[in-house]
């Protein structure tokens, strides 16, 4: 206790260089805990959409259909493959759909099919869409698809210029290569992050596009989402091993979209990359200062080691100080990159804003990602800015204290 509050006392002989060592340590502290704060809400967001509404945890498809997409290549028996899957332990919703391409113009102008644009049925399943993370999540109840009412992105409903209680009119083919057509009923507008659905989707209930298309009990896509996505590549296992998907292409959302896998990866390179922020500043500080300070109380230490102090207690003194040093950089960063953590957490970061670009998102790889960042706290920063200052500081400190030991008394203590 006495090396301990010895090594207090020192480190305000010299305030000044004290206070740096510490801002520099605290300034990387807090660098560290926001923006990996900032970088974990991002790609939390980006895992929400991804496994969300656009690929679910575990996919289903023919094994032609992500190559070709043509609407005769489909998965048959759908009751009896759903009953399958459904019946897994880790399976939280199965969730169907059917695609086709169509031509959607606005019913209330009959008298001109010029102004008809390339739309898609997106044929789902209301009640499995409608949970968290669905295509549907953001409607309420009574916008749902159901009947004759459908759902249409927003941006192909700005280039047919049509409303909520219009009708709409969709002509193509069915299965089997004949004409399809039928007038619809605009429930809702659907802003989705999903680009299909946003800029052509003409979002209907599976029946529906199973009468319109005929093709009852078949699909083209089964999304599967599970109870943590963590595990979605053991589920991807499971549901590829039961006997009414033999032959089917069964992938985990790794595997459907590899590009984003990849750049979720990348967020442990980020943590390390700070966290290296955090060993350079602490110890350039904590070098320079524990340095400095040991050669001006060069005489110091040789009276203390002429009179029986042990060389020992000198390099714990030396260490002692530089480890203080260090605790408090780290943890006035700590409190002040929590605060901001928190705080914006409920804000959100409009990234947009900061970089001066007016859109409200980013599309990639068929997804729209939002530029308003809600940070998520993550603990683990602040444990890995501790350990690694106290780390740091230690062996910044190690020579200064080693040579500080070595002294001789009588050499020292000369003026």
């Amino acid at each position: 206790m006495s090396t301990l509050s010895i090594s207090w006392r020192n480190m305000g002989r010299n305030r000044k260089r004290s206070l740096l060592a510490v801002g520099a340590i605290a300034l990387a502290q807090t660098t560290l805990v926001f923006v990996n704060g900032f970088m974990a809400g991002s790609y939390d967001q980006m895992l929400q959409t991804i496994t969300g509404p656009m690929i679910g945890h575990v996919q289903v498809h023919h094994p032609q259909w992500r190559e070709e997409r043509a609407i005769d290549i489909h998965i048959d028996q759908l009751d009896a493959v759903r009953a399958q899957i459904s019946g897994l332990t880790e399976v939280v919703s199965v969730s169907p759909r059917l695609y086709s391409a169509v031509l959607a113009a606005s019913g209330e102008k009959r008298e001109q099919p010029a102004d008809a644009e390339p739309g898609m049925i997106v044929g789902v399943d209301v009640s499995a869409e409608s949970a968290r993370g669905g295509l549907l999540e953001s409607l309420p109840a009574q916008a749902h698809p159901q009947g004759n009412k459908v759902a249409v992105g927003r941006i192909l409903a700005n280039r047919l210029k049509v409303k909520e209680g219009q009708e709409l009119a969709l002509i193509g083919q069915d299965v089997d290569g004949f004409p399809a057509s039928d007038l619809f009923a605009i429930g809702a507008i659907i802003e989705s992050p999903v680009d299909l659905v946003k800029t052509r989707g003409v979002v209907m209930s599976i029946q529906s596009a199973a009468e319109f298309l005929v093709m009852p009990d078949q699909a083209h896509e089964i999304v599967i989402r599970g109870s943590n996505v963590e595990r979605a590549d053991g589920l991807a296992r499971e549901v590829a091993a039961l006997p009414a998907l033999s032959g089917m292409e069964v992938l985990s959302w790794r595997e459907a979209v590899p590009e984003f896998s990849r750049m979720i990866d990348m967020k442990d390179w980020f943590d390390l990359i700070f966290l290296a922020i955090v060993f350079i500043a602490a110890a350039s500080g904590i070098a320079n200062t524990s340095m400095m300070s040991s050669f001006e109380r060069t005489r110091e230490f040789g009276m203390l080691l002429a009179i029986g102090l042990r060389p020992a207690r000198v390099v714990q003194m030396v260490l002692f100080e530089s480890v203080l040093l260090g605790l408090m950089g780290v943890l006035i960063g700590s409190l002040v990159g929590s605060g901001l953590v928190l705080v914006t957490a409920h804000t959100g970061i409009n990234y947009a804003a900061l970089s001066g670009v007016k859109a409200a998102d980013i599309a990639f790889g068929g997804v729209s990602i939002s530029y308003m960042i809600y940070p998520r706290f993550e603990l683990r920063h602040i444990l890995f800015g501790f350990i690694a200052v106290i780390i740091t500081s230690a062996l910044a400190s190690t020579w200064p204290a080693t040579l500080a030991a070595r002294l001789e008394p009588a050499k020292a203590m000369r003026p």
